[in-house]
């Protein structure tokens, strides 16, 4: 058994969290999984015997999801998440 937090940008609202839970919870070896839109993160706990860690993120992935570490970024990608950190700064 083993359980995992992934930072995921791009959801939005409940809806999006819905999504990739129901996604995640189609696979077999998902024990759990509970997207959170505000922390913007996705925690699952899953049987690694029947499914492994890439699977999830691909399935998150799958869904029009950012999960952070994985796959390529574009220069797109890396300018908005460059601003977004910008902007956080200067409100801080």
């Amino acid at each position: 058994m083993a359980k995992v937090r992934l930072s995921v940008n791009g959801m939005k609202c409940d809806a999006c969290e819905n999504l990739i839970h129901d996604a995640l919870l189609a696979k077999e070896g998902v024990i759990a999984a509970k997207a959170d839109h505000e922390a913007k993160c996705v925690e699952i706990d899953y049987d690694e015997s029947k499914v492994d860690l890439e699977t999830l993120k691909q399935t998150i992935a799958d869904q029009g999801f950012k999960v952070e570490g994985f796959g390529k970024q574009t220069l797109l990608e890396q300018i908005k998440a460059f601003l977004e950190s910008l902007l956080k700064f200067f409100k801080s």
